[in-house]
């Protein structure tokens, strides 16, 4: 493995991840994902912080079609 990292390292890292947001300084900044079908906690680091989803790439673009969708049968 890379680094003499191990996945008992790994899993610590991931842990500790998960436990400091809620209590760290970026507290403030938690989210869950706003897709109806993902219910994932991320944590906003965009300026604005606006964020709505946890992926721009998965849960945003779905999110944006299903949208897309919606308005085009409502014209229809």
């Amino acid at each position: 493995m890379g680094c003499g990292r191990d996945g008992g390292h790994l899993l610590a890292t991931v842990a500790r991840d998960a436990v400091d947001p809620p209590t760290g300084p970026f507290a403030h900044r938690m989210r869950t994902c706003s897709t109806d079908d993902c219910q994932l906690v991320f944590v906003d680091t965009s300026r604005a912080g606006r964020r709505r989803w946890y992926s721009m790439q998965r849960c945003g673009t779905r999110s944006k079609a299903r949208a897309l969708r919606a308005r085009q049968t409502e014209g229809e």
